[in-house]
């Protein structure tokens, strides 16, 4: 049986594995929603959702997930310094922000923070897989020794 890897739209290797992700969404309806057409994915497992800054660092610290999806408000406030925590804890984590909010401007405070991407809602699933797919090797690429 051949290695589980994420490829791209070309069929290119760039992620040997499986991604562990931790959805932090507030909306139960759209976290299950994300876990479910995440895992459709065969190179894609949603091992935790939930709905708060505090809840995702447990998740994050019982699976050491290598994704996180992140909206941009979670309960207890903006993920912004939960990004900055999780990039210090899990350096080799891919961190997506999806958040509702199509601004430029958001670019230029989630990925200072230590987001890889940053993906609107009103997308297409391919736009959220992809990102997280490259957000992983990336990570990975820019911590070698971590």
């Amino acid at each position: 049986m051949e290695p589980l890897a994420a490829r791209d739209t070309t069929g290119a290797t760039i992620f040997e594995g499986a991604l562990s992700i931790v959805v932090g969404e507030n909306n139960s309806d759209l976290a299950t929603t994300l876990c479910l057409l995440l895992e459709t994915e065969p190179d894609m497992r949603c091992v935790a959702a939930v709905a708060s800054n505090s809840a995702v660092l447990e998740a994050a610290q019982q699976h050491a997930p290598n994704a996180f999806v992140l909206d941009l408000s979670l309960d207890g406030g903006s993920s912004l310094p939960l990004i900055s925590t999780l990039r210090e804890r899990l350096p080799r984590a891919g961190i997506v922000v999806f958040t509702g909010y199509k601004n430029p401007a958001l670019n230029e405070q989630c990925v200072p923070a230590g987001a890889n991407a940053v993906v609107v809602k009103t997308g297409e699933i391919d736009e959220l897989t992809g990102a997280l797919r490259r957000a992983v090797r990336d990570a990975g690429a820019q911590q070698p020794n971590a």
